[in-house]
């Protein structure tokens, strides 16, 4: 995503999700997107801008997490969701640099359950 779009209520929430994979995952992306989706409803949140970053290494730049930063910094942005903190890094560094750019202005964070807690979690039977 090159430009944030405003859209949705001026006052409410705003809300992004933040996608990487690399290699490029095409079907993965879109597994996350409605994990993400349904994240966000879960919690009361609108449908999320998406900010992907499919086939980038850290290394060579994400310019769709800078342009969800900026964004976030310029107060459109107030609830992040991500499949998991990887995707702001492979180091700890780069991880804590984003988590401390949300925090300072104030954005909420949401992610995924690890899968371990998914496996974990009482099945509900079906209805006959």
């Amino acid at each position: 995503m090159d430009a944030f779009e405003r859209t949705g209520d001026p006052g409410g929430p705003r809300t992004a999700a933040y996608l990487r994979a690399y290699p490029a995952d095409p079907s993965g992306m879109e597994c996350q997107r409605w994990a993400l989706a349904d994240l966000a409803a879960a919690a009361g949140l609108p449908e999320p801008q998406l900010f992907i970053d499919n086939g980038h290494r850290v290394t060579d730049g994400l310019p769709a997490l800078d342009a969800l930063l900026r964004a976030v910094g310029e107060g459109w942005i107030s609830a992040v969701l991500v499949p998991g903190l990887y995707v702001f890094g492979l180091r700890e560094e780069e991880v804590a640099a984003a988590l401390r750019h949300l925090d300072r202005h104030g954005c909420r964070l949401l992610q995924l359950p690890p899968r371990r807690a998914l496996s974990r979690a009482p099945r509900i039977a079906e209805a006959a």
